[in-house]
């Protein structure tokens, strides 16, 4: 039953003007006119309330009252003009903090005469700012594709290197002169795979072991080394909160992010200061959503990590998180481009606020699970080589990474058969049957997922591991690669590879 009040059938209807007056009242807008004089003869409109106007407050002042100027060549006054000679005019204008898209059209009297100007403005702040992220995330997303191709290609050469130098290695005496040089390259390779690595978490190329984590644990854990990456003269402050729920995340992923803020907030207090984290639970709601691009209703962990340090100048903020982009003299500028990498990797959000003079905070917003945290697992220890026995098939395109692979295997004593591409692999398989498949992810023809199943079906006891410069998660997703695969990625080392291949074939 419909009990809402019934107007009266004798109330009259309301004009014309009236319902154009109601309409403009709550239009989220402005609308004004002035006469020949530029002066205004009114203003209406919701839009009003933002400039701390009322409805026709302006009646009687002049443009140049109002904007207190008699500049000519200021932007309202001179397109006012224009439009008092007949002109429709269209432009934006910033007036305070907001910024307005902005039409006047000439004010006709019923001859037709011009006898003012009427204006329309929308508030466009809200539109620029969301078009602003789109464009950011757009940028960000185009470099990271580049980055993560760029980062495949020179693993591939590393892993070259790095094989190649390892066999060298162990050719020649302990007291080879040519030793010492050999193993600067190594630890050149090692400084560049860091490098690469990075490029690789920005891009989200990289293959992830998230798990149920608790923030606070791990925060706790990393405590005495993030002190450490401070320096004595710079406090860290924990304020963590008791009742911070569990996300989901990479622990090794996450402590990278954490090194890299704490070693950025370092640098911002080079005489010293506070770093304070801070950790709670949080929800966003559709109110904060809508002001963030990409950002999903819901609740989250928010990690807060605060400095008192220089802050970053309004014009570096909006490429803080873009590769090789730094406003240091020093620095690789991939620090926080790794950061965003790895939160957009673990379906989080950051944002930034800073304050030249004052400090910067960045907030890391996590997706909370309701789920038991896993306990965090110890480093390990780094392996030694080890000789094994087996039948090993390669498949790589890349001529140099496949012979640096296959002869680091032969070392280590496995029979190696060698294949550049899936049709050449079917062939050795159907002539002799490997124990283990070791192939990468991204092959002419084939995936190597798609190559391992079909193996499989001709040698059902067949193993396979996976190696790559890179992998996206959309291979895993869409399950090429599932979660949980044997994986290695390039560049590695001999010891690496020979703890890999043992793993693999024992099935453990």
């Amino acid at each position: 039953m419909d009990n809402k009040p019934k107007p009266s059938p004798d109330a009259p209807e309301p004009t014309s003007e009236q319902r154009l007056r109601l309409i403009l009242s709550q239009l989220p807008a402005i609308t004004w006119t002035v006469d020949r004089d530029l002066r205004f003869t009114s203003s209406l409109g919701a839009g009003l309330g933002a400039l701390g106007l009322q409805e026709n407050e302006l009646r009687g002042r002049t443009l140049m009252d109002y904007f207190q100027t008699a500049d000519p060549d200021f932007a309202p006054l001179r397109y006012h003009r224009r439009a008092l000679q007949g002109e429709s005019v269209e432009y934006e204008f910033q007036w305070g903090k907001r910024l307005y898209q902005t039409r006047l059209e000439p004010l006709r009297s019923a001859d037709g005469a011009i006898e003012g100007v009427l204006g329309l403005a929308v508030d466009i702040t809200e539109i620029q700012r969301l078009q602003e992220q789109v464009e950011q995330s757009t940028r960000l997303e185009s470099i990271g594709r580049l980055a993560g191709g760029i980062a495949h290609d020179f693993n591939n050469m590393l892993a070259a290197i790095s094989g190649f130098t390892e066999l060298a290695l162990l050719q020649m005496g302990e007291n080879a002169p040519a030793r010492a040089n050999l193993l600067q390259v190594l630890d050149a390779v090692d400084r560049a795979s860091q490098l690469v690595n990075q490029l690789l978490a920005f891009a989200r190329r990289r293959v992830i072991a998230p798990q149920a984590m608790s923030v606070n644990d791990h925060l706790t854990q990393l405590t005495p080394f993030l002190q450490r990456v401070l320096g004595e003269d710079i406090q860290l402050e924990c304020l963590l909160d008791e009742q911070t729920g569990a996300v989901r995340a990479d622990p090794v992923q996450m402590e990278q992010v954490l090194v890299n803020l704490t070693s950025n907030a370092r640098q911002a207090m080079p005489n010293g200061g506070t770093l304070t984290v801070e950790t709670q639970n949080i929800t966003l709601d559709e109110a904060y959503t809508t002001q963030h691009w990409g950002v999903q209703p819901g609740e989250y962990v928010l990690i807060s990590i605060t400095d008192t340090g220089e802050g970053i100048a309004p014009e570096h903020l909006p490429y803080i998180f873009e590769p090789f982009y730094t406003g240091r003299a020093s620095g690789t500028g991939l620090g926080l481009a790794t950061v965003h990498g790895i939160i957009n990797q673990a379906r989080g959000h950051i944002w930034v606020y800073s304050e030249p003079g004052k400090g910067t905070t960045f907030n890391i917003y996590l997706p909370r699970i309701y789920e038991a945290a896993e306990p965090l697992q110890p480093r390990l220890a780094p392996s030694v080589a080890q000789l094994g026995s087996g039948v090993v098939l390669v498949v790589e395109d890349s001529d140099e990474v496949r012979h640096t692979m296959s002869e680091m295997l032969r070392t280590l004593g496995y029979t190696v058969l060698e294949a550049s591409h899936p049709q050449q692999a079917f062939q050795i398989a159907a002539a002799q049957a490997p124990d283990l498949l070791i192939t990468d992810v991204v092959l002419p023809e084939m995936r190597g997922g798609e190559l391992a199943r079909a193996l499989q079906v001709m040698h059902p006891t067949l193993r396979t591991l996976f190696v790559s410069g890179y992998t996206e998660n959309t291979i895993i997703e869409r399950g090429e690669l599932k979660p949980g695969v044997a994986f290695l990625a390039k560049p590695f080392t001999m010891a690496q590879l020979s703890a890999k291949v043992r793993e693999v074939l024992s099935g453990d």
